[in-house]
């Protein structure tokens, strides 16, 4: 059973906010695959320093107790947070890409009629998970072990 609960957990999480962004609880139910023995504040640096580099915008970094997340956003509907949290004497680094799914061109509206497709051309479906930025996570690894 434990070695579902991860799994669970994911789909509730995704199941429970389908219309905004990912619940952080799903992303630290992964288990970590990049650990570092680096101040939180290099690693910080470092994440946007790599985003930006690779066009990401970084718009925010949050602080949730010990832990911090790296938003940064392209354009309007692509979003990714980088999460790093402190275990002991270690930091963990994670992330998340997430993109934002547009109506099609004859899609029908809220009441189902599809009557009021110039009305909701452009309107956003809400935000889907693309899974882990790996070119972004490869990225930060490369440097914070190049130091």
């Amino acid at each position: 059973m434990q070695r579902y609960l991860p799994i669970i957990v994911a789909a509730l999480g995704v199941a429970g906010c389908a219309p905004g962004y990912t619940r952080a609880s799903v992303v630290y139910a992964e288990p970590a695959q990049y650990v570092y023995v680096v101040p939180m504040d290099r690693v910080v640096v470092v994440t946007q320093e790599v985003l930006v580099t690779r066009g990401w915008t970084v718009y925010r970094v949050e602080q949730a107790g010990p832990n911090r997340i790296i938003w940064a956003r392209r354009g309007e509907d692509e979003i990714v947070r980088i999460f790093a949290n402190p275990e002991g004497e270690r930091v963990v680094v994670r992330g998340l890409w997430e993109a934002r799914g547009r109506r099609k061109h004859g899609d029908k509206d809220e009441r189902g009629d599809g009557e009021n497709e110039h009305e909701n051309r452009g309107r956003h479906r809400g935000w889907e998970s693309r899974g882990q930025p790996h070119d972004i996570i490869t990225d930060i690894d490369v440097r914070l072990r190049a130091h």
